[in-house]
């Protein structure tokens, strides 16, 4: 290029660009050494970045899998552990039963021999009740019992009978509605556990409405808030506008389980009705004679109003899930279409615990059984349970009826003859019970992998003597009882064997899980290191170059920079 102006002098330029390049090539280089990453902002290489990305938090969420895995295996070896203990104290109370059982014993003796006896059957109580992992029971029903209520449209309070061959007519349980929240009111001269939705003109009546007052159908049963369900508290009027004959207006709240309602209540001169609404949810309720003249019949309205709401109890109605009575004397059972094998009626939401189906008992008479389990800690009892089971339904109910668990065993391989007479068959039955509700519920699903569909679930059954003794009590106190405890503890030797094969197999799945988790780690960072780490080796030459370039270009500037000076030689 000819040298033409000391004022533009191109060749300075072309070494000030080259020099800038270099000195990017060299800062960039620098950034990725330092950093160990091979791209440090989005420009760098954005194809590379989503991807490796994309591996980055694949290999993040398999770490967590991975500790996620040992977490599982930890709580298998506790409950292995336990068990062990359980089939050494069995295999001894067998040892003892067998003993007891021998003729040259006296009763005296084998008295003796049953205070160990009965002993080792609290310290099996003690080891299934007090084994657990993180809070979590492991051994009395809390990887097997946590069933999950889900609500259905189409149910309704389904304690009532729809068979007679399982329990007898008259067992107190509220009739069905259509109405899948129901309130009860316990103060009524009703029976307890009567129903009282009637219509609405009735005080002391409830109703869920829409917006405009319309009650809700069925099918918008799944949009009602989650909190409907209790009893009312601490209803106040406020804002009160007094009226003659008895027509006026005021606020009504009310707190239904610790949630706060409130609406308008419209009077005249005979009723009045109320609409308490909290969000979408809508509580429409029959008050009676409230009249608003003074403040005296306000606080006889108020006096009223809670003396028929403080003692209505609303009840919602829900199926139970993973019920399976397959390999019991139970297996084939079906249920009925809208609720399966089992549905509930309760005054409360969430998690349930539903365990321990016991025989409580029975009169000479036939088709006089009563029996009972345990939910959420409370006793149900099921009365005039039919000595036959067949196709149909029985029904546990609270002390005050109200709430229910009915249990629908249509569609049943054959009958059970007679659990009054027969203890086989009575030990039979409440097996299948304890071991179709046992299934029931989430367990505990353990995350092995970066979607939700990955996991382990973690579920068997309970290690109570109620549960391995098929609600038997034992004794071994006469030879006769020694024997039959000597049968009994044959069962529950091979369902303790039974549980531990099932925590064996769990262990198995998650060893070989945490192998697969490790190796795809390994794999999956290894893809990652290739888009997103620096290959230091190939940095290190680029950095060096582009020093090189750096120097170079600084070195050829200074000779540009001389160039113009040439010119001024002809000026002389």
């Amino acid at each position: 290029m000819a040298i033409q102006s000391i004022v533009a002098n191109i060749a300075a330029y072309s070494a000030q660009g080259n020099i800038g390049n270099a000195s990017d090539k060299a800062a960039a280089s620098i950034s990725r050494l330092s950093s160990g990453s091979r791209i440090n902002q989005a420009s760098d290489d954005v194809a590379g970045l989503a991807v490796g990305t994309a591996l980055r938090t694949q290999v993040t969420t398999l770490r967590t899998a991975l500790q996620n895995a040992a977490q599982g295996s930890s709580l298998l070896q506790v409950a292995d552990g336990a068990l062990g203990q359980i089939i050494d104290i069995l295999q001894r109370q067998k040892a003892i039963a067998v003993q007891a059982s021998s003729g040259q014993l006296t009763d005296a003796n084998r008295s003796l021999l049953n205070q160990e006896f009965t002993a080792l059957a609290a310290e099996v109580d003690r080891l299934a009740m007090g084994t657990n992992f993180n809070g979590v029971n492991l051994l009395a029903g809390g990887l097997g019992n946590k069933t999950r209520q889900v609500t259905t449209n189409a149910l309704a309070a389904t304690a009532a009978l729809v068979s007679p061959s399982l329990q007898a007519a008259n067992s107190g349980v509220a009739a069905a509605s259509t109405t899948p929240i129901q309130a009860f009111g316990t103060s009524d001269a009703a029976a307890p556990g009567a129903s009282r939705a009637y219509a609405l003109a009735n005080a002391g009546t409830l109703q869920l409405v829409d917006a405009s007052g319309a009650v809700l159908a069925n099918g918008a049963y799944d949009a009602v808030d989650a909190s409907i369900y209790g009893q009312f508290s601490n209803f106040e009027f406020s804002n009160v506008n007094y009226g003659a004959a008895g027509v006026g207006s005021a606020t009504l709240t009310a707190t239904l389980n610790g949630v706060q309602y409130s609406g308008n209540v419209i009077s005249n001169a005979t009723t009045a009705s109320a609409i308490l609404t909290n969000g979408n949810t809508r509580i429409q309720l029959a008050l009676g004679a409230a009249v608003f003249t003074d403040a005296g019949s306000t606080e006889l309205a108020r006096n009223s109003i809670d003396n028929i709401f403080s003692t209505t109890i609303i009840a919602r109605a829900s199926t139970v899930q993973g019920v399976n009575f397959e390999g019991t004397r139970l297996d084939g059972a079906v249920g009925i279409a809208a609720t399966g094998n089992a549905s509930l009626r309760l005054t409360a939401n969430g998690p349930v615990d539903i365990s321990n189906f016991e025989f409580v008992g029975s009169t000479n008479a036939a088709n006089s059984n009563t029996l009972s389990v345990q939910i959420n800690g409370q006793t149900f009892t099921a009365t005039g349970v039919f000595d036959s089971i067949a196709a149909g339904s029985i029904a546990f109910v609270d002390s005050g009826k109200v709430q229910s668990l009915q249990i629908d065993v249509t569609g049943i391989a054959s009958n059970i003859t007679n659990i009054r007479t027969s203890l086989t068959d009575r030990a039979a039955f409440i097996s299948a019970l304890n071991q179709g509700f046992s299934r029931a519920g989430g367990g505990l699903n353990f995350a092995l992998g970066t979607t939700t569909t990955e996991s382990i679930r973690i579920q068997f059954g309970t290690a109570t003597t109620n549960a391995i003794y098929n609600g038997n009590s034992l004794d071994v106190n006469t030879a006769n009882n020694a024997q039959v405890a000597s049968s009994i503890l044959d069962g529950a030797l091979t369902k303790v064997v039974s549980l531990r094969a099932d925590v064996g197999a769990l262990q198995s799945r998650f060893d070989f899980a945490s192998n697969a988790i490790q190796s795809s780690i390994e794999n999956q960072d290894a893809a990652r290191g290739t888009f997103l780490d620096t290959d230091v080796s190939s940095e290190s030459t680029a950095y060096a170059s582009a020093q090189v370039q750096l120097q170079a270009g600084i070195s050829v500037l200074a000779q540009a920079n001389q160039l113009p000076q040439n010119l001024l030689k002809l000026l002389q």
